[in-house]
């Protein structure tokens, strides 16, 4: 019987998130197809959905942590969704205004146009919110079926000694790879509070391998006016964010995580059970024992909806109002104008065309990873668009999703560490897209 709880499910899971699949005239994955399906369903009410729901989120937190409504202190989930500290309750009374202003278009023309709201509220929101749906409906499928741990027993070797990590993290890399970044990292937060990861392999998988996915690169690359050189791009782009993986865990803040689960403990009891005959049989022993703890088709559906309000009622609002803000302060503002000025003579130096109109960039991408492209789309050069959009993609660190999500989870990651890990990933990787864009782009 777990022969086929672990199985079934995980075939369907690896189907669904990991296999190229042909789809109209060009290949895709079945958590794209998904995405597109619940997109088309939502239709022209998607902007009304996404504004709904962060309405309901702002309502409801008022009344848990202004009021202490007890309905919602008394249960643990509404707790932890609502009754939060000040800063996220600003947040997201920030995100539901300027969700209102941009749909009822009343308000400041800097909130109500397309370049802003649009971009936001329609270009982001509606499309996070599908994901969110159709993933959290999903992701158990990989997780919590054997899966996990039947590849990551077999890939351990290779992850210990490359990157001192557990072979599971293979899974989140890969699953953020064809799918979404938010998709890996909740995959990354749940496998840390189920203690299979400690905090300090948790905090260095969701900041260095919650990876762009290759859908999202080949949009940022077209908006960078580069699709031309997408491969040898692409190429660099994935040079770059495995040096960052092997560099910024062995520094600080990454490097002083303990190595302790999420019980307090330094060693999971789980991963002792048995003496393996072979690498192999371990696999099937541990797949089978995570098969055999299965949630039945209740207790699934349970964690379905609980992952599901986490992303829509705790991140979602959150993450429209920094992704508005970043919009705002990078093109309305001189702010990383002036951050960017010690990136002129650096790119000048590098001998990339369009230094100033670029070093704004440099930066920019920790408040919304989507910036440096746009940021590249108005640049003539091949060459500077090559890094801008390599920065895109490889910085990973950034406030409008993965930032808000590290925050709110139970990960033990603070703004401070996350503004460090993003900085020292930036000088990592920039080196290697400069290069890349010399000998690509010449």
């Amino acid at each position: 019987m777990n022969k086929l709880r672990f199985m079934i499910p995980s075939f369907i899971g690896v189907l669904i998130f990991l296999t190229p699949l042909p789809w109209d005239g060009a290949l895709t994955i079945g958590i794209g197809i998904i995405t597109g399906f619940v997109k088309g369903l939502m239709g022209e009410y998607g902007l009304h959905i996404v504004v709904g729901f962060m309405v309901i989120t702002s309502v409801l937190t008022i009344l848990g942590t202004v009021f202490g409504a007890g309905w919602i202190r008394r249960h643990t989930t509404l707790k932890e969704l609502f009754d939060v500290p000040a800063i996220w309750l600003v947040l997201r009374l920030i995100g539901t205004i300027f969700g209102l202003v941009y749909l009822f278009q009343i308000g400041p023309e800097i909130l109500t146009s397309e370049e802003i709201g649009g971009a936001v509220f329609v270009g982001i929101g509606i499309s996070v919110v599908a994901i969110y749906i159709s993933a959290c409906l999903l992701m158990p499928l990989l997780t919590d079926f054997g899966l996990m741990e039947f590849v990551g027993t077999l890939s351990r070797p290779v992850f210990r000694r490359v990157f001192r990590l557990p072979g599971s993290s293979a899974i989140d890399a890969v699953t953020s790879f064809v799918g979404a970044a938010s998709i890996g990292l909740l995959i990354t937060i749940r496998q840390y509070d189920q203690g299979n990861y400690t905090a300090r392999e948790a905090s260095v998988i969701a900041t260095n391998f919650s990876i762009v996915s290759i859908p999202f690169c080949l949009v940022v690359a077209s908006v960078a006016g580069i699709e031309h050189l997408f491969i040898s791009w692409y190429a660099f782009v994935v040079l770059a964010c495995l040096l960052a993986a092997l560099i910024t865990p062995r520094l600080p803040p990454l490097s002083r995580k303990a190595d302790n689960y999420v019980s307090g403990s330094r060693e999971n009891v789980a991963k002792r059970t048995h003496e393996p005959k072979s690498l192999l049989h371990e696999a099937w022993v541990r797949a089978m024992e995570r098969a055999g703890t299965a949630p039945g088709v209740r207790e699934y559906f349970a964690i379905c909806v609980k992952n599901m309000m986490f992303f829509l009622f705790s991140v979602l609002t959150a993450a429209m109002a920094l992704a508005t803000i970043a919009a705002v302060i990078t093109f309305h503002t001189p702010v990383f104008t002036w951050l960017g000025y010690p990136f002129i003579a650096l790119l000048e130096f590098a001998q990339l065309p369009d230094a100033t109109a670029a070093a704004p960039a440099m930066l920019s991408g920790y408040l919304d990873q989507f910036i440096p492209a746009i940021v590249a789309s108005g640049i003539d050069s091949n060459a500077t668009s090559f890094v801008l959009a390599g920065l895109s993609v490889c910085q990973l660190i950034f406030m409008s999703e993965v930032g808000v999500i590290i925050l709110r989870s139970s990960l033990p990651l603070g703004i401070a560490e996350l503004s460090l890990i993003f900085l020292l990933r930036t000088a990592i990787v920039l080196p290697v897209l400069i290069l890349g864009a010399h000998l690509i782009v010449g």
